[in-house]
């Protein structure tokens, strides 16, 4: 990520931390938040309400109330290490070519990729599990969105079971991108639910390239189930730097993509 966009992510994390503690703010009272010009300011709104995160109003913006606590909860998720993960989706959307078919699965940090992704505004099919990611790429006439059936898993939005995994296996990607809640160097990468280790061991197995995209705070967490050792993921997205790790994916034939840790 770039100065300048680290800078723009910062402004928008601290508009949405505001709009988190009260309902409403003006446009002013925003520009002396961020320090930002009556341009930039109206651009930073019109970027957060494309990310579906407020609502313009006359002379402001309004915090979207979330219908559920699942929403809710999901909110939390996403903003915990935020910045850290936009600059992992923007390393990683920079993998992506215009005209890759991608497969992504659920969670926060695959989330923000899909926002790094229609931020590009490029020609893309992807083939999803998360009804989030799936409503959120729909706006965009460039992206085939393709949603996998399946049980609905209510804490992730991400759907699950037998008719997710045998639909995948109808489809093929050029790019498997994959979340996980925990990773080590010997044992690859874990998630805390059986059902989503399934799912995104079956998007790994139609895909060309399987790239993961964690930050340093899953290092050394194996969760409850493994979902792929490191001789079958060909890449790593990760802004932790620890040698031992690369040294030890490098011998598995994975390449470690280094992002800069957020400030």
């Amino acid at each position: 990520m770039t100065r300048s966009a680290h800078h723009a992510e910062e402004r928008l994390s601290r508009i949405v931390d505001l709009l988190a503690q009260q309902e409403l703010a003006s446009t002013a009272e925003l520009r002396e938040l961020t320090g930002a010009s009556e341009a930039t300011a109206r651009r930073d709104l019109d970027e957060l309400e494309r990310r579906g995160l407020l609502e313009r109003t006359r002379g402001g913006a309004r915090r979207i109330k979330r219908d559920t606590t699942l929403d809710e909860a999901f909110e939390r998720r996403r903003r915990r290490n935020a910045r850290t993960k936009a600059a992992l989706a923007a390393r990683a959307a920079d993998l992506v070519p215009p005209g890759t078919a991608v497969f992504l699965n659920d969670g926060s940090t695959m989330f923000a990729l899909a926002q790094e992704l229609a931020r590009r505004q490029f020609e893309l099919a992807v083939a999803t599990s998360a009804l989030n990611i799936a409503e959120l790429l729909a706006r965009y006439p460039t992206i085939d969105v393709t949603v996998i059936g399946g049980s609905l898993r209510r804490t992730s939005f991400g759907t699950i079971g037998p008719l997710a995994t045998d639909a995948i296996c109808t489809l093929h990607a050029d790019i498997a991108f994959l979340g996980c809640d925990g990773f080590d160097t010997r044992q690859g990468i874990h998630s805390n639910s059986l059902n989503d280790a399934a799912v995104a061991r079956s998007f790994a197995e139609q895909a060309d390239n399987t790239t993961v995209v964690a930050d340093a705070s899953k290092l050394g967490n194996r969760a409850r189930a493994k979902i792929l050792g490191w001789g079958n993921v060909d890449r790593l997205v990760t802004d932790t730097d620890d040698k031992p790790l690369r040294q030890s994916l490098a011998r598995n034939g994975t390449n470690t993509v280094q992002v800069a840790p957020a400030s």
